[in-house]
């Protein structure tokens, strides 16, 4: 628990932080480990390298300064040996040379000292006795100037032991100056580096600021916003997307509107139009109905001043036939308010009514086929498609100026289909589907979005006209339901 409480702090800081500051950050974590990785590494290379050449030359210069001091010892006294050794430890330690020597010093058979160049360098670490050899011998001492490669070599003509001791201050001094340049070329690698990734950082979170402040300018609503394309790369590809994107929501946004305009002016088309229905029938209501029935009355009046049978007889008919006409008046009210035909015989025998008068009334020839129809549909499918059709067939009427028209409805295993064609002058389908003047066909749109069909109007100028519609039967029947 406590590793992922640690885990997610952590990654709370680090996500906390901007691309740029993540990207600068990797690059310059990157360079700083790998330059500490080749100065450890190097410094271990290195100082073993020196320290192995240096452990060469000792031994050979131990060969040679041991043979020279055991000719030394057979032919003058210990205070020329130690003359020898003062002479040859300043030659070697000279600039000329790549070696220092700390101390040189011979002893006898019995670990006695005999001559040493520097008596003060001779530390009990150093003078400890070695056990018998017969080959040069190599210690590594640590003493109170430094580490020292402690050589010992056998006198056989003298006997006794030559030892030698060579400081390893100069590996020291040449490691510690390679890792200083190796230091001095990371901190000129990570200055790079941080220019290299700052560039970097500015190629690659410029784009994404500008798609970051255009989506907050499409949060608020103005799809009107394009980001540049700033290379052929993935970005740039989102940037096309983005742009194509904004492009899609506009013309929706605009779609949408004009939508909304169309529909509030179909709403006030619809409802200027209940309006007028309503003032119609209450005129014809008032001139013919209620003239009627005043009739009626009138009638009725003269019926109880009849005097004799015959003539009772006549105002009886008179009376009746004023009822008559009354009550064909209200019902040809109510067959324009709603067929009752097709509350009581089905949508297919409403629109056989609704098609002859209209054939009567405007001498335009129809057909109507309609197949695999059962016997009753939904109330409100039968609704709509009569409104449809309805519609459809006035519009042919008032703007097509077809002579024939056709009416094909067909139910399917899950829809209902209906095709109505005209020969008539046709328009412009794209222009005029969605304008101000075509507020029938918007509402016949709506009637059918409404139970989740389609409507698809096909028309060229002069190629006539033809309205697909199809609306689902399951989806109808669950709303009903």
């Amino acid at each position: 628990m406590w590793e992922s409480r640690w885990f997610q702090r952590f990654w709370g800081i680090v996500g906390a932080a901007s691309v740029r500051v993540k990207v600068l950050g990797i690059v310059l974590g990157v360079i700083v480990l790998l330059g500490l990785f080749v100065m450890v590494q190097m410094r271990q290379a290195l100082y073993g390298t020196l320290e192995a050449a240096l452990q060469a030359q000792g031994i050979d210069l131990a060969q040679f300064v041991g043979g020279r001091v055991d000719d030394a010892r057979l032919c003058c006294d210990a205070d020329m040996v130690t003359d020898v050794l003062e002479g040859l430890q300043e030659h070697y330690s000279g600039n000329g040379h790549n070696t220092l020597v700390d101390y040189m010093f011979v002893t006898d058979e019995n670990g006695d000292l005999i001559a040493a160049s520097d008596a003060d360098a001779l530390t009990p670490e150093v003078i400890r006795p070695t056990v018998p050899f017969s080959e040069p011998q190599v210690r590594h001492l640590k003493t109170a100037q430094g580490d020292v490669i402690d050589i010992t070599m056998p006198l056989p003509q003298s006997g006794g032991e030559f030892r030698i001791g060579l400081a390893e201050d100069n590996i020291e001094q040449i490691v510690l100056v390679v890792t200083t340049q190796i230091i001095s070329l990371t901190l000129v690698m990570v200055a790079v580096g941080f220019v290299a990734a700052f560039f970097l950082t500015w190629i690659l979170t410029r784009p994404l600021l500008s798609l970051l402040d255009a989506t907050r300018t499409v949060a608020k609503g103005d799809f009107s916003v394009q980001v540049p394309r700033w290379a052929n790369d993935e970005i740039g590809d989102l940037s096309e997307a983005f742009n194509a994107m904004t492009r899609s929501l506009a013309q929706a946004e605009r779609e949408r509107a004009e939508r909304e305009n169309l529909r509030a002016s179909y709403i006030r088309r619809v409802i200027t139009a209940q309006e007028d229905e309503r003032k119609r029938i209450a005129r014809e209501l008032h001139d013919s109905t209620s003239q009627s029935l005043t009739s009626l009355l009138v009638g009725l009046r003269h019926l109880e001043e009849a005097s004799d049978p015959a003539t009772a007889k006549a105002r009886l008919a008179e009376i009746r036939k004023t009822v008559n006409g009354t009550l064909d008046e209200v019902h040809a009210l109510a067959w324009q308010l709603r067929p009752s035909v097709l509350d009581d015989l089905g949508l297919a025998a409403a629109l056989q009514r609704y098609i002859g008068d209209y054939q009567t009334r405007y001498a335009i020839q129809v057909d109507f086929v309609f197949r695999n129809l059962a016997e009753r549909l939904p109330i409100e499918i039968e609704t709509t498609l009569y409104r449809v059709i309805q519609e459809g067939l006035t519009n042919i009427a008032r703007h097509a100026q077809a002579q024939n028209a056709s009416i094909l409805l067909e139910q399917r295993a899950a829809s209902v289909r209906v095709i109505l064609e005209d020969n008539g002058v046709g328009f412009d389908a794209e222009t005029v589907t969605y304008s101000q003047k075509s507020l029938g066909l918007q509402g016949m749109r709506e009637r059918v979005a409404l139970l989740n069909g389609k409507l698809v109007i096909e028309s060229q100028p002069g190629q006539g006209t033809s309205l697909f519609i199809e609306i689902p039967l399951t989806e109808a029947k669950e709303t009903s339901a």
